[in-house]
C-alpha cells in the first residue's frame, strides 16, 4: 500500500512540474519601446514586406510603433509618414484579398 502512495505522490509532483512549464504562461510585458529608431528615408514597396505589426501607444511606449517584417529582417517604420500610412492600407487590402 505504501508503494502505491509513494508512486502516486511522485506522479503528482511530475505532473505539477510539467504543467508549470507549458505555454499557458502569459507573455512578458516589456515596459519600453520596441522601435528605438525609425526608418524615415525612402519609401519601401509593399511587395518587399511580408507583414506589418502595429503596436498601439500604451504604458510601455508613448508612440505608435509599426514593425515591417521582410525577407531580410525587421524594420521599424515612422507611422507619421504618408507613405507608411498608404503602405498600411495597401497591405491590409492585400491581406483581405488573400483571405477571400
Amino acid at each position: 500500500m505504501r508503494t502505491f502512495t509513494t508512486s502516486a505522490f511522485v506522479l503528482l509532483i511530475c505532473t505539477a512540474v510539467l504543467l508549470s512549464t507549458t505555454e499557458g504562461r502569459p507573455r512578458p510585458i516589456y515596459l519600453r519601446c520596441e522601435c528605438p529608431q525609425m526608418h524615415t528615408k525612402s519609401a519601401i514597396h509593399a511587395d518587399r514586406i511580408l507583414s506589418l505589426r502595429v503596436i498601439p501607444a500604451g504604458p510601455h511606449c508613448k508612440n505608435v510603433e509599426i514593425i515591417a517584417t521582410m525577407k531580410k529582417g525587421k524594420m521599424c517604420l515612422d507611422p507619421t509618414k504618408d507613405w507608411v500610412i498608404s503602405l498600411q492600407d495597401e497591405i491590409a487590402k492585400r491581406n483581405v484579398t488573400r483571405q477571400l
